[in-house]
């Protein structure tokens, strides 16, 4: 089977994504107050240690796509996409990622869940 890409890009880093071992609905929140906002805290506790977050997070600033990516909700990556992006000084940043976003340093990569880039994928 070829790998799956996104554009000219391979997705294959989601097979390394700490949500794989997650249920996948944990990332897919129904709403944004409440209870789920609970659950979307709870995913990105998982993506917070994740070793492909920036990757992940790349990704989802590109694609856009729904529930919690690379530790972040699509409400907040809308929002950082209307914001100009930083780069810490002298710092190369994966991609659109910034290392002010991921919390982590430039060269760090990071994951999170998504049912339809992979079919067959348990979270």
């Amino acid at each position: 089977m070829p790998p799956v890409t996104f554009g000219a890009r391979s997705l294959g880093w989601m097979l390394r994504g700490a949500c794989r071992q997650a249920d996948p609905e944990l990332f897919f929140p129904v709403a944004v107050a409440g209870p789920a906002a609970r659950q979307a805290e709870a995913a990105k506790a998982v993506c917070g240690s994740c070793a492909v977050r920036a990757s992940c997070l790349s990704y989802a600033l590109e694609a856009m796509p729904e529930g919690v990516w690379g530790g972040t909700t699509l409400e907040e990556r809308r929002a950082a996409r209307k914001r100009p992006a930083r780069r810490l000084a002298g710092a190369q940043s994966p991609g659109p990622v910034s290392a002010t976003m991921t919390g982590e340093s430039a060269t760090r990569t990071g994951h999170a869940a998504d049912r339809q880039a992979l079919p067959g994928r348990t979270a």
